[in-house]
């Protein structure tokens, strides 16, 4: 009998995250450079031939393991999409994230080790600049509506303290108890950024 286009989908769909998977467990272990498409065509256990069919390049194969990191963190952002962050909207973001980080520790330790890698994280983030400004200039804009008189300079403090603890909590996860962490880190943003200048 016959795949259904359904089915076709479903199989593409597995296929392109093997890939995925794949290259980036090598590309956080090797080097981007030094990791071949038939290097990560063996490991998966396909044809070069199969992963060519799914992706042009390691290079998109890289693109696209970003873009998913990065989208799947944009994701929890300015839910309604209205341009505005809410105090609501703020822990839900913090929230989210970290339950992303706890649900799937290993493909974020292997993310952060291959943003890590010499001229990737460059590549990256000028890809991602036009959706950073907008998120900076909403978080800078919650961070004045707080009363904060130089919300540049807190931003990048609150920044800090997300990106260590999101650090922390995917390389030293013994350290941190999933059930409340986001509670405290949530609660020390607001009591920086509503602490009298």
């Amino acid at each position: 009998m016959p795949r259904s286009s359904e089915q076709f989908d479903k199989i593409r769909k597995q296929k392109k995250k093997l890939i995925m998977e794949t290259a980036l467990e090598l590309f956080a272990k090797n080097g981007f450079h030094a990791t071949s498409m038939s290097r990560i065509a063996q490991k998966a256990g396909i044809s070069k031939g199969l992963a060519y069919n799914y992706f042009k390049s390691k290079q998109e194969i890289l693109d696209t393991i970003i873009k998913t990191g990065f989208d799947s963190v944009y994701a929890f952002f300015d839910l309604n999409h209205d341009g505005v962050l809410t105090e609501d909207e703020f822990r839900y973001f913090i929230r989210e994230t970290f339950g992303m980080v706890f649900e799937n520790r290993i493909f974020w330790k292997l993310f952060i080790s291959l943003i890590l890698q010499e001229k990737l994280a460059e590549s990256a983030m000028k890809k991602y600049s036009k959706t950073n400004e907008k998120i900076i200039s909403m978080l800078n804009q919650f961070i004045t509506s707080r009363g904060r008189e130089n919300p540049e300079d807190d931003f990048l403090i609150i920044a800090l303290m997300l990106k260590g603890a999101f650090f922390v909590a995917v390389t030293n996860p013994e350290v941190i108890e999933a059930e409340n962490i986001t509670d405290k880190i949530t609660e020390a943003c607001f009591r920086f950024i509503t602490h009298k200048n």
